[in-house]
């Protein structure tokens, strides 16, 4: 009588289901990203958002079941449209007035802002790709269907802040009597605004990735 055995998984295995999703460890590395253009030192704040943007595709990956493979990793962290040269040139050129001349500028600014998008788009997008996108079984994410992801987040990214894009709609409630003064009213309005700006911009980002995806089949 055969023994029975136990296959280990493999790259063809099908991946498992995913634990709940952490949008509170997201929005935490994204703040870190935030605070690594702090560091006032060169080179240094890039290579931390590079380690972090690694570190939220590796905990997305292993939370679907997944395995990324080293150069998928690195495909998925590299920053966006830039190569390992030219992210050199481009740190050695804008030093100066980076660092130490206009460190806390508006361009600065921009930057740190367009980089803090990055990382969350990264997360948010990889979560949404594995869960309505993927069509593999494979357990394994090689360094192809890495490039091609990267690809359509970092369009879907640019595509967000179009004024052509229509996200979807969140039903509003019925509403209750309302028994606030104007100027509560227009209080609580503009909270609730900033306050629901985040998952605005969830919408946008899911809204803008799934076109990408159908245009590229």
């Amino acid at each position: 009588m055969a023994a029975s055995t136990t296959d280990a998984p493999t790259s063809s295995s099908v991946a498992t289901t995913p634990s709940a999703p952490t949008t509170g460890r997201l929005a935490i590395l994204t703040g870190l990203s935030l605070a690594a253009s702090a560091i006032p030192l060169p080179f240094l704040p890039d290579r931390v958002v590079l380690q972090i943007r690694g570190a939220i595709a590796q905990d997305v990956a292993s939370r679907h079941g997944l395995s990324l493979t080293s150069d998928a990793r690195t495909a998925l962290a590299q920053a966006a449209g830039e190569s390992p040269v030219r992210q050199v040139v481009k740190n050695a050129i804008g030093l100066l007035s980076k660092t130490i001349v206009k460190k806390l500028g508006p361009l600065a600014a921009l930057s740190t802002a367009s980089t803090a998008v990055e990382v969350f788009a990264l997360g948010f997008l990889f979560e949404h790709y594995i869960e309505h996108h993927r069509t593999s079984s494979a357990v394994r994410v090689n360094a192809e269907e890495a490039r091609e992801l990267r690809h359509r987040i970092d369009k879907a990214v640019i595509r967000a802040f179009s004024p052509t894009l229509k996200p979807e709609n969140v039903p509003l409630l019925p509403g209750v009597e309302d028994l606030r003064d104007e100027f509560t009213r227009w209080v609580d309005s503009v909270l609730l605004f900033g306050a629901s700006f985040p998952s605005y911009a969830e919408r946008r980002l899911t809204a803008a990735f799934d076109e990408v995806s159908r245009e590229v089949g």
